[in-house]
């Protein structure tokens, strides 16, 4: 009886302690927490403000609350490769140069206070160019922080998003199915930095 009695409770002590380890392995979710899934990309420039977790030591982060309200279709911006201010009407150039439209506008937070992440895409020639701002703000007013130029893949839309410390620019070539990323990281110093899977990092601009 003894023996039935030891086996009984340590086959129960068995069994609870697999359950256990299932999702310490990551086959099934623990009580009480949510997997989040990964957005879709489309064929046209679109952004993913949704699923946007993580604020890392670069001071970046999703938004808490919303920033002040900006026109941003309608008013003028820093060229971060060095070029002439941009005009913006509508969402578009009006300069008569390359044209260029803005992409994306994602409310975010930069060392804990307000931020917005701007996106411009320039098209000059066969490939395109991503002009990738980031706002703080004075009172009501926005202060660029850091730009950079940031060339994108001509035969892919884009989805962008804040994530873990960093904007990502995700983008898919439907033809074809491939997806690549690119990271975009705040310095110390307040410049971005690139980076994407097995590249390493690019240098930085302001």
């Amino acid at each position: 009886m003894f023996v039935t009695v030891t086996l009984g409770v340590a086959l129960a002590i068995a069994v609870a302690q697999g359950c256990e380890n299932r999702d310490a392995q990551g086959l099934g979710p623990a009580p009480g927490t949510t997997a989040t899934a990964r957005p879709s990309s489309g064929a046209t420039l679109s952004v993913d403000s949704l699923n946007t977790v993580g604020h890392s030591d670069s001071g970046l982060g999703p938004a808490l609350g919303n920033p002040p309200a900006v026109d941003w279709p309608n008013r003028s911006y820093p060229d971060p490769a060095g070029g002439p201010t941009i005009q913006l009407h509508d969402g578009h150039s009006t300069d008569g140069g390359a044209p260029v439209t803005l992409s994306a506008v994602l409310p975010a937070r930069y060392r804990d206070a307000p931020a917005t992440l701007v996106v411009l895409r320039r098209v000059e020639g066969a490939v395109p160019v991503d002009l990738v701002q980031l706002y703080a703000f004075t009172g009501t007013a926005p202060t660029l922080i850091a730009g950079r130029a940031s060339t994108a893949n001509p035969e892919a839309g884009a989805v962008w998003r804040v994530e873990n410390g960093a904007l990502v620019r995700e983008e898919r070539v439907d033809r074809t199915g491939a997806v690549s990323s690119t990271r975009y990281t705040v310095r110390p110093d307040g410049s971005l930095e690139e980076s994407w899977p097995g590249a390493g990092v690019s240098g930085s601009t302001n």
